[in-house]
């Protein structure tokens, strides 16, 4: 009995953590459909007609939101594009090739992560402006891509590790080349790890604010820009930043639901060994 009231608590504490995690997702959601009056009336509103205005402002009136969704996802894809190519290679380098410094050449990678975005973004912006492509996808894109390589690196290296070498040491057996052997034989075993690496890289440059902020002023700017907008000096308009924010987790959404076979099977390669 001790055991199933125990369980029943658990499952009770997981079910409010949800609840608590998910409210602002809902409660954005809901207001969207509201119209002005009732989404700034106290107390809330819970039982309404729904409206669409607030997407109709955002999607054909001042702001064309979809253009900036487009600006995010271009730079969302190249960004992964750029941080799954050098990354794999970087990490089936650092996973087979063992030599002295191997491991601290991987740390030293991943602690480029913990170094403050402040730190480097006006030193990033003056060079992003000597070159020409401040305001353009490229370069935030290319910033983009410094930030996510070293994560990339060392989750690869983490999945190559798993894939045994025996496998490898057959096909050059056969006569496959090093390279013939990573492409069509490591790449596809390491599937469930592209597809964790890249959902993390895309949910990354997705949300990713402040290099958005500094390096675009119009033609690339980001949806999580566009979405800071809303707030003039007399009111927030709460309706269409709602909206804004819905739409723009949408596609993240969708990505993570149509890739979740393999995302879980992905987060849970090595966590058993024999």
């Amino acid at each position: 009995m001790f055991r199933g009231v125990t369980r029943i608590l658990r499952y009770v504490a997981i079910a409010v953590a949800v609840a608590i995690a998910l409210f602002p997702i809902y409660w954005a959601a809901i207001t969207s459909l509201k119209t002005k009056v009732q989404a700034l009336s106290v107390p809330p509103v819970w039982i309404f007609r729904p409206v669409v205005d607030s997407y109709s402002y955002i999607t054909f009136a001042k702001i064309a939101f979809p253009r900036y969704l487009m600006n995010s996802i271009i730079i969302s894809l190249g960004t992964t594009a750029i941080a799954i190519i050098v990354g794999s290679m970087a990490g089936y380098a650092l996973a087979r090739y063992k030599f002295r410094g191997s491991d601290g050449i991987a740390f030293w990678m991943l602690s480029t992560r913990m170094l403050p975005a402040p730190a480097v973004i006006i030193p990033i912006y003056i060079l992003m402006r000597g070159f020409g492509l401040l305001d353009t996808h490229l370069a935030v894109i290319l910033t983009h891509g410094i930030l996510t390589i070293p994560f990339a690196v060392w989750v690869m290296r983490a999945f190559f590790e798993e894939i045994p070498v025996e496998i490898e040491e057959a096909a050059f057996v056969d006569g496959c080349s090093r390279w013939e052997t990573f492409r069509r034989i490591i790449l596809p075993l390491s599937m469930p790890g592209l597809v964790v690496t890249s959902l993390f890289c895309i949910m990354f440059s997705w949300s990713e604010f402040l290099f958005a902020l500094i390096l675009t002023a119009t033609r690339a700017k980001t949806a999580t820009v566009a979405c800071t907008e809303f707030r003039g000096w007399m009111e927030t308009a709460w309706g269409p930043a709602c909206a804004a924010a819905v739409m723009t987790m949408i596609p993240i959404l969708v990505i993570a639901m149509s890739v979740r076979k393999h995302l879980v099977r992905g987060l849970t390669l090595g966590a058993i060994k024999e």
